[in-house]
Formats: C-alpha cells, sequence, structure tokens
C-alpha cells in the first residue's frame, strides 16, 4: 500500500471515530444541567408559560425547588432535529447573567419528552410528575 492511501485511510479513519465519539456525547444519559448547557445553580429568574399565559419569579427559593425537581430526572437525546413546542406544553425559560435556555413539557400526551433548548429528550426515569408542574405554576401566579 502506498504511503498516500495510508494517510488517506488514517484520516478516515480518524473522521470516523470522531463521528462515533461525538454521537456516544450526544446521545449519553444526561443530567439537566448538561442537557440545558448550564449549571441552573446560576439562574436569577424563570419563567413558566401555558396556554398563552406567563409567569415569572426571581424568588430563589422557588427557583432551587424547580430546579432540584428537574434534577431528579436524567434526560437521553432523541434526536438533532428541533422538537415543536405547542402552546398546551409547560415551556420553562430559565434566565442566567451569561445564558439563557428553556425546558417544555408536553403534559396531556407524551410524559416520557421533554424539549431542551429545542432538541427532543426522552425522560429516562421517568414519566414526569405532572402535578408537579401544575402546583408549581400555581405558586408562583
Amino acid at each position: 500500500m502506498s504511503k498516500t492511501a495510508k494517510i488517506i485511510l488514517w484520516v478516515l479513519l480518524i473522521y470516523f471515530a470522531a463521528i462515533l465519539i461525538k454521537n456516544w456525547y450526544d446521545y449519553r444519559v444526561k443530567t439537566i444541567d448538561e442537557a440545558i448547557g448550564f449549571n441552573l445553580d446560576s439562574v436569577y429568574k424563570i419563567e413558566i408559560l401555558k396556554d398563552g399565559q406567563s409567569n415569572v419569579t426571581e424568588n430563589e427559593e422557588k427557583i432551587k425547588e424547580l430546579t432540584r425537581w428537574l434534577r431528579e430526572y436524567k434526560y437521553r437525546m432523541n434526536s438533532h432535529l428541533k422538537g415543536r413546542v405547542d402552546f398546551s406544553y409547560y415551556a420553562i425559560n430559565f434566565y442566567c447573567h451569561d445564558k439563557n435556555g428553556f425546558v417544555a413539557f408536553d403534559e396531556k400526551d407524551n410524559k416520557n419528552i421533554i424539549i431542551i433548548n429545542g432538541y427532543t429528550y426522552e425522560i429516562v426515569d421517568g414519566p414526569i410528575e405532572d402535578s408537579y408542574l401544575q402546583r408549581f405554576w400555581q405558586s408562583i401566579k
């Protein structure tokens, strides 16, 4: 085998290995902090949207309560395709000083799915406790 062929073969092997490693990293089981891309302890404000209505809180205890609840679950990416968020979903926007992110839950049809920053994730140890979202929504009105 010529030297050029060996170099091309090595480049192809490295390229495919990099793709496999990236896919393994993207599709592994993650915490909410890893999935959203920042530590939720740095959140200073949350906004919850449901049926076109918005509730906002900057109460630290309420933010900690919600992040503790989200950290009880583990998440695995389903697809690199962006998920569609319906107005009937609970959409939660997290505001940090340097980053923002959102999660959305379909409380009616598919309680094992969460959309995080637009990407569809499966809740590994789900389904979610949807009554918690309703109680939390009411508590910050």
